[in-house]
């Protein structure tokens, strides 16, 4: 990705490009700026192409080959197309071959939700352009660019005040930047953006709410669950989804407690977690012993099958869950 930036600010773009990861926001900040910087080489509206889902590699191939109009170079953009996860074979062939031979003259970008690392398609964009994957960043870079964004909206935050927005919305890019919004405007006026302000306008995510949740059950506090539980059934959140991330709470406790003498870094790059909820879940395991959380692991499977076998009721089944734990 830095590698990419450094390109958009000089100039010297590759004509082949694929965008992936889990991060669509950043995917969609540096569509843009793909496309200011064609718009800003000629007519825009004349030279960015714009297909999305599965179009024809024929369609695409034909906008790739056209000449751009009073500009040095014409964008494409194909967005999840689906060529490069299984089911296209024959297109993806069709698009390997022109991947090969595109015009000096056209920037190609793929932006693609499933994507095979395998396929020949992937290999094919590698070797004539640049693979880039938009992965989470780090606690310190969003920490960073939070502070960024909000100066550019006119509102001043403290480190330690976008780490607590971060984690009281969600380390989700996308997320993060609605509840900016918000909150830039919320404290307009002031030009300052704390933790109380934070608790006023943000909407905590659910991973929040839920390791709320769990951190209740930690302490035995059975009703502060079971609590927590209605607010998110009044909100009209999914039973099976909650129980799903109660049981994800305690699969990453439970690899806290097998990971032994390493570091929270070093476990949430293992398990692909934030570092912050990794020290979190470390305080937290320490409410369980490793059989608890195998037997709690066990009781969220078997309420899981339970729902989708008709055997019980989904929101009975986390009900139970609660009651069992709390």
């Amino acid at each position: 990705m830095k590698e990419l930036a450094k390109s958009l600010e000089t100039g010297n773009l590759k004509n082949c490009y694929l965008f992936y990861g889990e991060e669509r926001h950043l995917m969609g900040v540096y569509e843009g700026r793909m496309k200011k910087f064609i718009a800003e080489r000629g007519d825009g509206s004349m030279n960015i192409d714009v297909f999305a889902d599965k179009v024809r590699a024929q369609d695409i191939i034909n906008a790739i080959e056209t000449m751009p109009f009073f500009s040095e170079q014409r964008l494409v953009i194909v967005k999840n197309s689906g060529l490069l996860a299984a089911g296209r074979k024959d297109d993806s062939a069709l698009m390997v071959e022109a991947v090969k031979d595109i015009p000096e003259t056209t920037i190609v970008v793929f932006i693609e939700e499933n994507v095979d690392k395998r396929g020949v398609l992937y290999k094919a964009i590698a070797k004539a352009g640049e693979c880039v994957e938009f992965n989470r960043p780090t606690e310190n870079e969003l920490i960073s660019w939070i502070g960024r964004e909000m100066k550019l909206k006119g509102v001043t935050i403290g480190k330690s005040d976008a780490l607590y927005l971060i984690r009281m919305t969600s380390a989700n890019m996308e997320s993060i930047a609605g509840e900016m919004a918000k909150l830039a405007a919320y404290c307009a006026e002031k030009g300052v953006a704390e933790a109380a302000d934070i608790d006023v306008v943000c909407t905590k995510g659910l991973e929040v709410k839920v390791f709320a949740l769990v951190d209740a059950l930690a302490q035995r506090n059975k009703a502060g669950a079971m609590k927590i539980f209605d607010n998110l059934m009044e909100a009209k959140e999914s039973p099976i989804l909650v129980l799903s991330l109660i049981a994800r709470q305690f699969r990453m406790m439970l690899a806290c407690r097998a990971a032994g003498s390493r570091s929270s870094s070093e476990i949430a790059a293992g398990i692909g977690a934030p570092p912050f909820a990794i020290k979190e879940c470390m305080r937290q395991a320490k409410n369980f012993s490793e059989s608890e959380l195998v037997e709690a692991m066990k009781d969220c499977l078997d309420a899981d099958v339970g729902i989708k076998t008709g055997r019980i009721g989904d929101r009975l089944a986390v009900e139970v869950l609660i009651g069992k734990w709390g």
